[in-house]
């Protein structure tokens, strides 16, 4: 099944897979059928665009537009998109960007507030809020310690209970099984907690330890080392900021989810700058 067009960044590969699904769909739909819908009078244009052989002009785009029936949000992602890969200018490159990124539906996240940082101060209560609700685990504390990796105590899981309830990051339902009371929480950004940085320094811990402890089918680590300006790492944190947000909506339409991940992204300094000709340091 296609994903949604706020997935896409390359409106070329979205029209590649609006046609796919509409096969599978619809065995009688063809590009002479598309174009028909859409008022267009050659049946090549779709298979030319797809190819890059010819470009999705501002009249074509609402043709395509019409004859993909596309939302008036999604209609003006795929038209910001387009501008985007069609686009020569840098300038307009970059206006385009953060009109599609305007346009991404935003996930839920509640913010959790200063008296709550407990639950960043034991790395494991993270891990439980998204296990607990996975499966009925029947309140056998030492079946979900054991779930974890690595394994903590049965006491540690019993306490972390008693805190995500507590603390109104869980509730227990009359069938005896867990409920997250949000969806999705976050620190803000650029959080400065204790607890916080005692979380991220165990994860990146972790993220090193799962070179050795898991198979590459289960595991993804990806490094890149890049010289850069300042303009270009705010760039490249913007980016990163943006990825998450594009897991997190993922992981929102996932109503499957029977494991838990930890998804780390570092951007640091691997050298003094040596700007002014090495002069001094920023």
């Amino acid at each position: 099944m296609m994903q949604r067009i706020e997935f896409y960044d390359d409106f070329k590969l979205y029209l590649e897979d609006y046609y796919i699904e509409q096969k599978k769909r619809f065995p009688h739909f063809s590009y002479r059928y598309f174009c028909n819908k859409a008022g267009l009078k050659s049946p090549s244009h779709f298979r030319e665009i797809i190819s890059g052989s010819r470009k999705l002009t501002s009249k074509m785009l609402d043709a395509f537009i019409k004859g993909m029936d596309l939302t008036d949000t999604d209609a003006r992602y795929f038209a910001a998109l387009v501008g985007f890969n069609q686009s020569n200018n840098a300038t307009e490159k970059q206006q385009l960007l953060m009109q599609i990124r305007g346009l991404k539906r935003k996930v839920k996240q509640a913010l959790v507030s200063t008296d709550q940082y407990e639950y960043y101060s034991k790395w494991y209560n993270v891990i439980i809020r998204e296990l607990a609700c996975q499966f009925n685990w029947h309140d056998d504390y030492a079946v979900l310690a054991k779930t974890i990796i690595p394994p903590i105590r049965k006491s540690e899981a019993r306490k972390s209970i008693e805190f995500l309830l507590n603390a109104r990051f869980l509730e227990k339902h009359p069938d005896g099984r867990y409920y997250q009371c949000e969806p999705a929480v976050t620190s803000g950004s650029e959080v400065s907690s204790l607890g916080i940085r005692a979380y991220n320094r165990f994860m990146a811990e972790r993220a090193q330890k799962a070179i050795d402890e898991f198979p590459t089918t289960e595991r993804d680590i990806q490094t890149v080392t890049v010289g850069i300006s300042r303009d270009s790492y705010r760039m490249i944190k913007q980016e990163m900021q943006e990825f998450i947000s594009r897991v997190v909506r993922i992981v929102d339409d996932d109503k499957n989810a029977d494991q838990v991940y930890n998804v780390n992204v570092h951007l640091f300094p691997m050298s003094a700058s040596i700007k002014n000709n090495g002069a001094g340091h920023e």
